[in-house]
């Protein structure tokens, strides 16, 4: 990315005319908020005149694009100028150009400015139709271009050279910076790429991939000899000095080659890495040779690189030792030159880059001094600095001769160490021992025997730690002399605790004979003790400890150490007697345990004090004392232990005291609850003596607390013990136990019956609550109809519904229980009906009742003559005129009853059975007047006679009853239309009562 940019573009071939439309353009992306991009295109573009200068904003991610409204290669946007004020990135683009039977798009992505340069070199590709197209960015520049021969063009700014690749390898030199736009392909097809300058620019390693088995080739420029320092993906002897030629122009300076791989050596979806340890190199990828693929060229190499210089890092080193150098180059540039301000020496010369710096001892004076490594060559030159420390040689002091006594054979080194060095580490040509060790400066020496016999030792102080300086050392002589001789009596004295004065009478010879006494103990000397012959008398602290160290040293010891002599006094214990701590005894647990001790070699001891008895014995120190009951009633008694077996000790006794305290009192409450109820248990205990301090209840299932008030959950009824342990701020205790009951709680039952005497709904409730208690309370609630405390007990309501009914029972005990049950009661019935006749008010007519009544199950009906009906919808026929009086009598489920009643008055009835009798009939389906309704004699007459001819006398149709109509048939078969006589005798067993006559039979309507 950059902010100044000029687009180089090839001017030989032209866009295709496609659907849609190609175009060749200037693709813009903005890398930050607010960029603002001028552009002076050299074509007319989409919106916008040639060479008429514009701006656009863009932000992070936008894209401007500027495209060539022309197909024609003749006004190429090459030479196009674009700047911004923040750094943008530029993609050149030129789609479906014709080359043959080929159409591609070629593009690259754009350099800025400060990244072109004035030297480059050119490989051909495998077409026949490349081209460069190099692009002056300042007028008045000369190109020359060198093949087998050279020529030479001047170009202006935003002007472009054409040049058709007819030779392998091309050198283009120009006087001021300029791009080259390389268009290049395989066979027909078109590829293109901004070409890097070779002038230091480059990598020492640079990747490709293979992603197809088309064929896949490397363009590589590298100066001369520096082919023969590549490597392929780690492996030598691919890349060789034979596949490089010259590069034209460059005086043999530079070499490039152009080298295929096959699949073998680079095989398909590989990744691949090409390394030259010695120098940068430029890299071109060419692909191509595929029926479909096209074909790519593009650059690899680092278009921005540079020369470089390490002179290495700050270091120091001393003033008389070498520093060796260990910088480096690259970048393009392979030698340096070491310059310094110090005033020392380079050991190699100045142009050796591994090389070796001799301080001078001057350049001590101006440390750190600074060493420079400056590239050399064509490149720009690039420096690197490093500071070098020079630190002074170091100065070593082993100070002066000693003379040691052999008494105080411990010398003191006081050696010295400075300049370009701290410390030293001292040696001897003895068998002695330095302290702490041989590498401190003031270490503490300690002779051996044999050092001590020789008389003399020598030592040697040598710097160390002085970086890279040469070790120095210098030398310290020692020699010894004697010491006195001291005598303080024997070696052990045995004195008792009780009798430990120690008479002292010690000798000092040799070079003086004067001493003085101490000890390691408290004690004092009498008379004092600077007296060669005195007493030592111990102290408490003394006997205590068991021994004590009497010192006798020699004073006026000149040089020497002063020589000691000693006399260890072992001070046997007297005998120490503990009677124990004194104890506090619970009134009610008053046996007392005796932990008596006695220290010291072969003492023993005696208990002595009270009536009570001692069990075993009083010479056990571990006796059991049973005091007696008035020692209790006393409140205490005193015991002594006394030691026996003394010797020339001192008796020793000691006392303990036992005090006698009353114990607590346990006592509780516990309630006595119905089943599911916690029992609540209440602490009523008395401390006694002290306070109470602890509660531990157990109640027999199993659980326990220590709480002072628990409650506690039973889960079955029964009686249950409960313990409580108490005790008090002494210790003591006290238990008592106490029985508590949980009660069965009964369980709420009852049943229901429901009737209705008297024509009243009463319901009957029986108690049916189970317990293993005696149940001594009932109780009923009837849902606002009232209440009753009885076990069993019947109940009257006014009206059917359902109500809540609510049974309580309890026991004996006051447990109790409650039921709540639904009660469903049925309504009273309501008794109604209407009645209709569709027959009139003639002998045979049918009257219908119609029940209305609610909530009956069962029906009884008196039709007031005589007959009656249980159906709940009967019909009846009335055959007499007269006032009849219906009666309707229900039932509901209970039984209770309810009636209606209504008055039916009938005087029409006619006593003329020829007007009952129809004389046509019309059978033809329609269900109207089908069949011959005779429904007197079904009702009157029931067993009646009845005959039908036809015109000749032929009987068709014969019936004793008439339950079955003639529907107008014979055989099965349809009568003729006509006329047919009948015959009909109501009464078939007594005097013929004969009715005859004539019947229509008429199916067809004019």
């Amino acid at each position: 990315m950059g902010t100044n940019f000029y687009t180089p573009f090839q001017k030989f071939w032209n866009n295709s005319a496609t659907t849609p439309a190609t175009y060749s353009g200037i693709e813009i992306v903005a890398s930050m908020n607010n960029t603002t991009v001028l552009i002076t295109p050299r074509t007319d573009i989409t919106g916008h005149l040639a060479n008429a200068s514009f701006s656009v904003v863009l932000n992070a991610g936008q894209t401007y694009s500027a495209r060539d409204v022309n197909v024609s290669a003749a006004t190429s946007l090459a030479g196009s100028i674009v700047s911004s004020n923040k750094p943008i990135a530029i993609t050149l683009f030129d789609g479906q150009l014709i080359q043959s039977t080929c159409s591609d798009m070629i593009g690259d992505q754009l350099i800025p400015t400060p990244s072109i340069g004035t030297d480059y070199t050119i490989y051909k590709g495998t077409s026949t139709h490349d081209r460069i197209y190099v692009l002056a960015t300042q007028n008045a520049s000369t190109i020359e271009v060198t093949g087998v021969s050279t020529s030479t063009t001047l170009i202006n700014s935003s002007e472009t050279l054409e040049i058709p690749m007819t030779e392998d390898i091309l050198y283009i030199k120009s006087s001021k910076p300029v791009y080259v736009y390389h268009v290049s392909g395989f066979g027909c097809e078109l590829s293109a790429a901004v070409v890097p300058s070779i002038n230091c620019k480059g990598n020492n390693n640079m990747a490709f991939s293979r992603s197809s088995s088309d064929s896949l080739g490397v363009v590589l420029v590298t100066r001369a000899g520096f082919e023969g320092n590549f490597y392929l993906n780690g492996s030598s002897g691919i890349i060789t000095p034979g596949m490089f030629q010259p590069v034209p122009g460059t005086m043999g300076q530079y070499t490039a080659a152009r080298i295929f791989f096959s699949t073998a050596e680079i095989p398909v979806n590989s990744h691949n890495m090409i390394v030259n340890l010695s120098d940068i190199f430029t890299m071109a990828t060419i692909t191509g040779g595929g029926t479909t693929s096209g074909a790519s060229y593009a650059f690899n190499t680092d278009f921005y690189a540079t020369a470089y210089s390490n002179a290495g890092l700050d270091d120091t080193v001393c003033a008389n030792v070498s520093y060796t150098l260990y910088g480096g180059v690259g970048g393009g540039a392979v030698t340096g030159a070491w310059s310094s301000n110090g005033y020392g020496s380079f050991q190699n010369g100045l142009t050796s880059v591994p090389n070796v710096y001799v301080p001078s001892p001057l350049d001590t004076l101006i440390s750190p001094i600074r060493i420079i490594l400056s590239t050399t060559g064509f490149c720009p030159v690039a420096k690197d600095t490093m500071y070098l420390e020079i630190t002074p040689a170091p100065l070593v002091n082993a100070n002066v001769d000693q003379s040691i006594c052999e008494n105080n054979a411990v010398i003191q080194l006081n050696g010295i160490v400075g300049g370009g060095a701290a410390t030293g580490t001292w040696s001897s040509n003895g068998s002695g021992m330095f302290l702490p060790n041989a590498n401190t400066l003031n270490a503490d020496y300690v002779p051996s025997a044999s050092d001590i016999t020789s008389g003399a030792i020598q030592f040697i102080l040598t710097s160390t730690n002085a970086a890279s300086c040469a070790a120095v050392t210098d030398t310290m002589n020692a020699v010894f002399t004697a010491a006195a001789v001291v005598e303080a009596g024997p070696d052990t004295l045995i004195v008792c605790a009780n009798n430990a004065n120690v008479s002292l009478s010690g000798t000092v010879s040799g070079q003086t004979n004067t001493g003085l006494w101490s000890t390691s103990g408290s004690g004092i000397f009498s008379p004092n003790n600077s007296s060669l012959n005195t007493t030592y008398i111990p102290s408490v602290a003394d006997t205590t400890a068991g021994f004590v160290w009497i010192y006798l040293e020699s004073t006026s010891n000149g040089n020497c150490l002063p020589v000691q002599d000693s006399i260890y006094v072992s001070i046997s214990d007297g005998p120490r007697v503990d009677a124990g701590p004194n104890q506090l005894k619970c009134s009610n647990a008053v046996q007392v345990q005796l932990n008596g001790s006695v220290t010291g070699v072969g003492f023993s001891a005696v208990w002595s004090g009270g009536f009570g008895t001692y069990t075993p014995s009083v010479n056990a120190l571990n006796a059991i004392y049973t005091p007696t009951a008035t020692e209790i009633s006393n409140g205490s008694v005193v015991l002594t232990l006394t030691s026996t077996n003394n010797g020339t000790c001192n008796v020793v006794s000691d006392a303990i005291q036992i005090n006698f305290v009353a114990p607590p009192f346990a006592n509780f409450s516990g309630t006595n609850v119905c089943e599911g109820l916690p029992t609540v248990f209440t602490d009523f205990s008395l401390p006694g003596s002290g306070t109470l301090t602890n509660w531990a209840w157990r109640f027999q299932t199993g659980q326990t607390s220590t709480t002072q008030n628990p409650s506690h959950t039973y889960s079955l009824p029964g009686t249950y013990p409960v313990e409580l342990i108490v005790t008090n701020s002494n210790g003591c205790k006290d238990t008592v136990s106490i029985s508590v009951s949980l009660y069965d709680k009964p369980v709420a039952d009852f049943t229901s019956a429901n009737s209705c005497p008297n024509n009243q709904v009463t319901v009957a409730f029986t108690d049916a609550s189970t317990s293993s208690e005696t149940i001594n309370y009932w109780f009923y609630d009837f849902g606002g109809q009232g209440s009753a405390a009885l076990a069993n007990v019947s109940q009257q309501f006014a009206s059917g519904g359902t109500y809540t009914i609510t049974h309580i029972v309890s026991t004996v005990n006051g447990c109790s229980d409650t039921i709540i049950i639904p009660v469903v009661i049925d309504p009273l019935p309501d008794a109604g009906f209407f009645y209709n006749s569709n027959g009139g008010m003639n002998i045979g007519a049918v009257f219908n009742f119609i029940d209305t009544s609610d909530y009956a199950v069962s029906y009884s009906w008196n039709f007031g003559d005589g007959s009656t009906s249980n159906t709940m919808n009967p019909s009846h026929t009335y055959y007499g005129n007269g006032n009849y009086y219906i009666v309707l009598q229900i039932t509901n489920a209970l039984g209770c009853v309810d009636s209606a009643i209504r008055f039916v008055a009938i005087n029409t009835v006619t006593t003329e059975i020829n007007t009952l009798i129809p004389t046509i009939i019309s059978p033809n389906g329609d269900s109207s007047n089908d069949v011959w309704k005779l429904e007197f004699l079904k009702l009157g007459y029931p067993n009646a006679h009845v005959e039908i001819y036809n015109e000749w006398g032929q009987t068709i149709f014969t019936s004793d009853g008439y339950d079955t109509p003639w529907d107008g048939t014979y055989k099965g078969e349809p009568v003729p239309d006509g006329n047919y006589m009948f015959v009909i005798q109501l009464n078939a067993n007594a005097e013929p009562d004969i009715y005859k006559g004539v019947l229509m039979v008429l199916r067809k309507r004019d």
